[in-house]
Formats: C-alpha cells, structure tokens, sequence
C-alpha cells in the first residue's frame, strides 16, 4: 500500500498562519520536505497478532520528496492506542522506535489504533501515520490450562496454547496465574466451560491442599490471572449444614467437548468436601441450598460423597447423576429430576440377580471412577484382598434407571503393581478399546481389562504426575483413535524443561504412537514446562 503524508504535528503554526494571509511583506519561502510511505496496511487490512507469542513485523518503505531515500536524520516511535485520543481514558503504548518494527506483543487482547511518529531530525518536522489497525487475540482461547507446583510449591500455571482447534502451531504461554496469595499444593483443576447465560458464573476452581480458589479466567481483558475474591457476590452456598469456608472438589457437569458450560441452572452443581449441593437463580446470582447427600428431605445426617459425580458427559440433555456413598459403599441417585430443591435428597437402588455388578457392595470399595463422552467407569477393589480388582461400566441414562453396562474382574497377577497405581485412563468406546493406561513412578502399563493381556508401554525419564484420555479436543475426527494426555516431571532436567506434557494416540491394534504436532503434523506432541503438572484442563472459549 502507498500512502502519502505531509507533516502534521505544527497544526498550530499552520492556523497562526491563516490569521496573516493579507499581509503583503516580504518572505523567504523553503520547500517543505513531503514522506510517502509504503508497505503498510490499512485499517480495512488490520495487523493480527498473538498476544506474548506471536511476532508483529511490519517493514515500510520511506521516501521523502527532498532527503529521497536517505532515512538517517528520522527518529521514529510507533505506539498502540485504544479508546480516543485526548479523552481521560485513552492508553497508548510503545511497540518501538526502529523504522522497521519486529516485537513480540506484550498487550492485552483487543483492538488497537496503531501510529507512527516520524520525526526529520534536520527540519525538525514530524509525521504522523496514522489509520492502521492491530488486532491482538489471545493464545488462550484454546488449549490445556497447565496446573501444578512451581520448585518451592506454590501453585503456578501455565497455557498449551493450540490454536485453530489443534491445527496451528502448539506453543507454551508461561506463568499466567500470579497467586498473589501464595496457595500450595496442587491437586486439581477443573473449568466448566463457557456460556452466555446472563448471571451464569463460568466457573475455574484450582483445588489445593489448603482449599479451593476460584480463579480469574475472563482473557479479554487481561493476559495474567489471579484467584477470583469477587465470585462471591454471584455464587452463595445458602445451607448451613455444610462445612465453611467451602472447598470445592468439582463443578458439573463439566464442558462438553466444544467448551461449553450446560446452560440450565437446575441441573449444576457442586461437590465439596462434605456435600452435594445444586443450584438455580436468586435475583440473577447462582445459589445453592442444602446437600441432597442424605437419605430424606428431614435428614442431618450426610454421607461423604465420591469427589466425582457420575452422569454421561457429552449428552445434549442431562437424564440423571448418580453419586457414590463412601461411607456405606453404594452408588445412589436422586429422588427426583432436581437437586436444586431445599427436600431433594438421595435414594439407594436395588440390585437384581443377575446384575452385572451390584449398586450395593458387598466387600469392595471404589477405587476411582470418571465419565467419557458417553458411558462411566468405576475402579473398584475388594476390601480384604488388595490384589482383587474389577472394572464397572454404565450408562446414567436416568435418576430412576441407571443402567449397568458390563462388569470385569482382574488381579495384580494379570495387571502388576495395579495395587500402587496413582493415575488412571479408560478408554471411551468398551466396543473397540476395552483399555486402562495406569502409572506407578515413571512406568506406563497398559491392560486389556476384557482379556487380561498387560503391556509395559513405556518408561519415562521422570515421576508421571498425569494421566487422562483425552476426548474432550476438537478435531478428533482427524485423529479416529483414542488419544492420552501424559505428564512427567523429571528433578534432574534442566529447571525450565522438569516438566514435559506428551500425547499419545492408540490404533486398533492397541498400539500406542506419539500424537505429531506442529504446521506440518512432523513434531513430536512434546511440551515442557518447570511444573510439576498436577492436572491439564482443557478450555475452548474466546470468553
């Protein structure tokens, strides 16, 4: 693009001159030294830009009517605006003072006005260029949240920033959460997505071992997070028959795998340390009543919940939860299609003959339990024989008739050091991949829960600290297996690179492959990061 301009900066002298157009003396009159320039874009071609990652080059060609080509006598200030300039709230910023501008852009995300200031040193004459537009976007719309312990404990977090929905170059967004209040030790993490619905809170808890923070996560305005103090005003737990200050376990239903939260206020709730509450609106805030963790609408008496509810996670509609009772060692559903209501408790369910496992245990306790897109699971063990092991599959396809899909016992003989496991990964479609991925220390085992054969897939370098099959990123549909989310954290690597995030994908012949990333799908999915990853949360907003 060619744009000419001639200096504007002594607008002032030049309407002193307009008050002395019929004085006829005698004057001296010089040429004045006039700049075209080119190789730049205008507003209606806007510069775009990533925010802290991305590179802003913009390289003009400046000529002038009497200096030519000859540039050494300018001094140059390109800076960014927004909002008007001369008003109380105007911002500006400056990107740099070379001709040729090559930064990485540390603002906000937004829409900027961008300058810039020439200035002909020999005539003391300026210019200013102006109607060009910067875009800056963020590199947090998409990717995983990276949530863990910096060196000396304190929570950090950082972003695996996957633009393009995983199709554009993956890169690392480091320390993005300030933690001004110094919290330790990370457990877990968990968003519940995105949504529209005026007075719906869109909802980051970081869980540590002190407590539950709910985190700032609005990346319109602002690049860097800290622990949300204003949530409170929008979010009440009413019921004084739980414990406070409130730590939060989890929120549901989670997002789904576009990254939208569930819009129906009835159907979301909580799962704390003591109890299950759910919410509806109050005068345009979220509000929670009593825990339905107890067995009639009278009672005080609660059972401590599993951390995790089970429903099915990628449903259009929400047909029932149900909840596990840690106490009695049972899976319970609600009484009735809402838990929002200050009577709504739990019921047991009843077991058949031919069941193919019980709701109602008898010498086994659970272990672990998540939800895929579609059917839940449920580790459990056998309370008087450590080595014992089964596998519960289901579909909470309703509060009144949860469905028991399929059951599967195993051992540690056919499963070794399933006993000292600490992360688990079931695959989503039992159909095609009857598979649990497990950790202990630095191993990855793989079994086939349906026919009992083990795998020791790999040994990592360092301690895996997570482990999770990863159904929740779009664009799987160009990756039609099941993929797994890894985390490693290794002392003796270099302080920056301690922590490494892998990605695996399984074929149909239950081989694992590493995921390739990168513009030409070539690179390894291998990032690194100085935490050590309690969890990667998936996020998929512009919000």
């Amino acid at each position: 693009m060619k744009i000419k301009y001639t200096y504007i900066a002594l607008l002032g002298s030049l309407m002193a001159f307009s008050a002395c157009v019929d004085d006829e003396g005698s004057y001296e009159y010089r040429d004045i030294n006039e700049v075209t320039v080119e190789g730049i874009q205008d507003s209606n071609n806007p510069y775009s830009v990533m925010a802290s990652t991305g590179l802003l080059e913009i390289r003009p060609t400046i000529t002038g009517t009497i200096l030519g080509e000859d540039d050494s006598q300018y001094e140059y200030t390109w800076y960014a605006c927004q909002s008007e300039v001369g008003t109380d709230n105007h911002t500006h910023t400056v990107l740099g003072h070379e001709k040729d501008l090559v930064t990485t852009v540390e603002l906000a995300p937004g829409t900027y006005d961008l300058y810039l200031l020439i200035n002909d040193n020999s005539t003391g004459q300026e210019w200013i260029i102006s109607d060009m537009e910067l875009s800056v976007t963020t590199p947090m719309a998409t990717g995983f949240y990276v949530f863990g312990d910096n060196p000396d404990g304190t929570v950090g977090m950082d972003f695996l920033s996957m633009p393009s929905n995983g199709g554009g170059d993956t890169a690392i967004v480091k320390n993005i959460f300030i933690n001004s209040q110094q919290i330790r030790g990370a457990e877990n993490l968990y968003y519940r997505g995105y949504t529209t619905r005026p007075g719906a809170i869109i909802d980051l808890w970081a869980v540590t071992e002190s407590g539950s923070y709910k985190i700032e996560c609005s990346i319109q305005e602002q690049s860097t997070f800290d622990i949300d103090t204003s949530y409170e005003e929008d979010l009440m737990f009413f019921s004084t028959m739980m414990e406070h200050p409130v730590k939060v376990l989890d929120a549901f239903p989670h997002q789904i795998s576009n990254g939208s939260a569930w819009y129906n206020p009835n159907y979301r709730g909580y799962v704390t340390e003591d109890a299950i509450v759910g919410g509806g609106f109050v005068s345009g805030a979220e509000a929670y009543q009593n825990p339905v963790n107890r067995y009639s609408a009278t009672s005080t008496e609660f059972f401590t919940p599993y951390k995790n509810i089970f429903y099915p996670a990628e449903g259009n509609s929400i047909g029932g939860y149900l909840t596990y009772d840690m106490d009695n060692d049972r899976f319970v559903t609600l009484n009735g299609n809402y838990m929002f209501l200050t009577t709504s408790y739990c019921r047991q369910l009843t077991d058949g003959p031919s069941d193919a496992f019980p709701w109602n245990q008898s010498g086994r306790t659970l272990v672990y339990g998540t939800n895929s897109g579609y059917y839940s699971y449920a580790i459990m063990k056998d309370t008087d024989n450590d080595t014992n092991f089964h596998l519960y599959e289901m579909y909470v396809n309703s509060y009144y008739s949860p469905t028991k899909v399929n059951a599967y016992s195993f051992t540690t003989a056919e499963a070794p050091e399933f006993d000292m496991a600490s992360h688990y990964a079931i695959t989503y479609s039992p159909g095609d991949y009857t598979i649990i991925l497990y950790a202990v220390g630095n191993e990855l085992h793989q079994l086939n829960y349906a026919t009992g054969q083990h795998t020791l897939v790999r040994t990592f370098d360092g301690e895996i600290t997570f482990l999770e099959y990863n159904w929740k990123l779009p664009g799987t549909e160009a990756y039609p297996n099941s993929r797994f989310l890894i985390c490693t954290y290794n002392e003796a690597a270099e302080p920056e690179e301690r922590g490494t995030i892998y990605e695996y994908t399984m074929d149909q012949t239950l081989q694992l492959t590493p995921v390739m990333s990168g513009p030409e799908l070539n690179i390894p999915f291998e990032y690194h990061t100085s935490l050590k990853v309690a969890k990667l949360e998936y996020r998929n907003s512009s919000l």
